[in-house]
């Protein structure tokens, strides 16, 4: 529309013509909408009229027929895709809590009162009545949402990764394939009463599974009290830890959530873990943290151990984002000596944590999953910080003048897994002093490094101490009803597990000791499954 003279002059002819056109075809556009939304209206009342003149088991008919339609599509797609529903989504900040099997008294300054980290994600208010989490600083993460695209771009360049041409072409976790399994128990001295104990064992601990997944460290809340020796109350919101320890004794029969007979519960397992964890970023790298409402490495250890297996086992790629970022921010979390305490970047780590952090190291390495060599390094430096003179024993914080039976097994078991030959001098000196002490009626933690470590190394040693920890177990299993095919450790000290976890506890480590002719290819085999982490 043109402008009018700045002078304030009338406008002449043309221009009240021009308005006058314009007025007439704006009211002509007006009466178009207005004719517009009368038919949109009476469409509108047609369709609201058809859907009350037409009966509702018609209506209902279609649907289900589009509904078996969708079924059908599924049902005849490619069988041989792996699909599942594993997608790390950042879950509610709050973490279930996981109190430590700390196997000597440990100090508490470590969990002073700090800051709640949130809700839980998933309400059991009908299974389990659950205490409130102790309290500890978070570690600061920034929330994400981890996507295929944010782990792919801070992948490492193969030059930094442990991976290595040899162990690329080996089947990781192959010792737990039917065949070899056969194999390693008559060459390591397995049996078939011992096997049998084990399939007893995951029959006893699928039937305590919760129904979203989780197991629970208070398991008779499952049963209804038709078992008993459960944890500690204050362990009833460690979630993630008992989850991930329930999981971890199918893993090492070699079942996993694509097959075996416990194939749903494993699925059902991982997936509650995997919802979880608090997805984020730490440093430019995508985490996710399951440690427990108290903040404890434990948990996140364990967890970490399970999903790298699991992922390891099956090349399923809905846990290659997982088990990479739990395997993240345990990096991150490594504390100044090189170890981990109960929360993250503790000043002193203890080598209980530190045991299970090295499993979860070696269990990503196991997975081709990027695993830096600086935090291999940085154990090897806490497990000299806390080692006698001649690294044969070790203490739990600080060399320990005592014999400390489970922090040397465990110490020992790292050495081996950070590539100490078994002709190393300390090696053999440790594996003398674990002999010597031989089967501990009342440590069934300490039971089962030992085991691990005496294994490895073979000879009359482990001959000796396999025949009696073998019979042992096989013969303590409970048969009676309800509790069959658990264990529980009447006599067991404290801070070695089965006080603080229960019959859960108790019977996951006992299963995965029966479970140590195959568990892992021996490490000192003439052709062992992968190489020894590369320092």
């Amino acid at each position: 529309m043109p402008m009018m003279a700045e002078s304030g002059s009338a406008p002449n002819e043309s221009e009240d013509s021009f308005v006058a056109a314009e007025d007439l075809e704006r009211d002509k556009v007006n009466e178009q909408w207005k004719e517009a939304d009368y038919r949109e209206d009476a469409d509108s009342h047609r369709r609201f009229m058809f859907f009350q003149a037409v009966p509702a088991w018609f209506i209902s008919t279609i649907v289900h027929v589009l509904i078996l339609l969708v079924l059908g599509l599924v049902t005849f797609a490619d069988p041989k895709q792996v699909v599942n529903v594993m997608t790390a989504v950042p879950a509610g900040e709050d973490s279930l809590a996981l109190e430590e099997f700390a196997i000597e008294q440990f100090a508490t300054t470590d969990a002073s009162v700090q800051e709640d980290i949130g809700d839980p994600v998933t309400d059991l208010a009908d299974e389990i009545q659950l205490n409130e989490p102790s309290e500890i600083e978070p570690m600061d993460v920034e929330t994400v949402v981890l996507e295929l695209t944010d782990m792919a771009a801070e992948m490492a360049p193969e030059s930094v990764s442990l991976q290595t041409l040899k162990s690329m072409s080996i089947q990781p976790l192959g010792s737990r394939t039917e065949d070899m399994k056969k194999k390693l128990l008559r060459e390591y001295g397995g049996s078939q009463s011992s096997e049998a104990a084990v399939t007893k064992a995951l029959k006893w601990l699928s039937d305590h599974q919760l129904k979203n997944g989780a197991w629970t460290f208070q398991h008779d809340v499952v049963c209804r009290g038709k078992c008993d020796n459960p944890g500690l109350p204050e362990f009833a919101r460690s979630l993630n830890g008992a989850t991930a320890l329930a999981l971890l004794p199918f893993l090492g029969a070699g079942q996993t959530h694509i097959q075996g007979e416990f194939k749903n519960q494993v699925f059902r397992g991982l997936r509650f873990l995997i919802n979880n964890g608090r997805a984020g970023k730490k440093d430019g790298l995508a985490v996710l943290d399951f440690s427990d409402g108290g903040g404890r490495m434990y948990s996140h250890a364990i967890v970490a151990i399970a999903l790298c297996e699991a992922y390891a086992m099956t090349e399923d790629p809905e846990l290659l984002i997982p088990a990479q970022a739990a395997l993240n921010f345990l990096v991150i979390a490594q504390g100044r000596d090189g170890g981990w305490r109960y929360s993250p970047n503790s000043i002193a780590g203890d080598t209980s944590v530190v045991g299970w952090g090295v499993m979860a190291l070696k269990s990503g390495y196991l997975a081709h999953l990027n695993v830096p060599s600086r935090t291999i390094k940085g154990t090897s430096r806490f497990l000299n910080k806390v080692s006698s003179p001649n690294k044969a024993t070790y203490g739990y914080d600080l060399p320990s003048e005592s014999t400390l039976p489970g922090c040397t097994a465990i110490g020992l078991l790292c050495r081996m897994y950070n590539g100490w030959h078994k002709t190393h001098p300390s090696i053999k000196a440790g594996v003398q002093e674990l002999s010597s002490i031989g089967v501990l009626k009342d440590d069934i933690y300490y039971n089962y490094y030992a085991a691990q470590v005496l294994r490895h190394h073979g000879g009359e040693e482990w001959d000796v101490f396999n025949n009696e920890l073998r019979e042992w177990l096989v013969e303590s299993q409970s048969t009676a009803k309800g509790s069959k095919g658990s264990w529980h450790f009447s006599d067991s000290q404290r801070h070695r597990g089965p006080i603080e976890g229960g019959r859960l506890a108790s019977t996951c480590f006992a299963t995965m000791i029966l479970e140590v002719y195959y568990r892992h290819m021996p490490l000192y085999a003439e052709k062992a499954a992968v190489d020894d982490f590369p320092l």
